[in-house]
Order: structure tokens, then sequence, then C-alpha cells
């Protein structure tokens, strides 16, 4: 999957697939929304596009791991 992540990457640029991520979030909170609100909504559909995605952020910025190790902990404390 990372091959395909990183094709993605390349073929539009990095600030467009920044852009994409904003506006797939976007769409997830709209159908979060529209689901607490008892309306037909997909939440399912737009968690794949966000996941797709955020993928792709992971290569931009690999620092994420050490945040995630450094949240997870605190997470874990707060349990």
């Amino acid at each position: 999957m990372e091959k395909i992540h990183q094709r993605a990457l390349n073929k539009f640029g990095e600030q467009k697939q920044k852009d994409m991520a904003i506006e797939e979030m976007s769409e997830l909170t709209q159908a979060l929304l529209k689901e607490r609100r008892g309306r037909e909504s997909n939440v399912a559909e737009e968690i794949a596009d966000v996941t797709i995605v955020l993928d792709q952020l992971k290569l931009i910025y690999p620092e994420w791991k050490t945040w995630e190790q450094v949240k997870l902990a605190r997470l874990n404390e707060s349990l």
C-alpha cells in the first residue's frame, strides 16, 4: 500500500494531498454530524477516504510515529 500512497504523492504533489486530506476530514466530520442527527450518512466510506490520505500524510511527516507513542503512553496513563 505504501507504494500506492507514494505514487499518489509523486503524481499530485504534497500540497495537493494535504488539501485533499483537509477536504476528506471535513467530509467525515459532516457524515458523523449527519449520523448523530439521525440522518443517513456514509461514515464508513469517509473513514476509508480519510485513512487513505492520512497514510499519505504519514509519509510526508514521518515523525508522527514518535508522537503516536507519546500520545498512547499518555492515554494509557489516564485509563
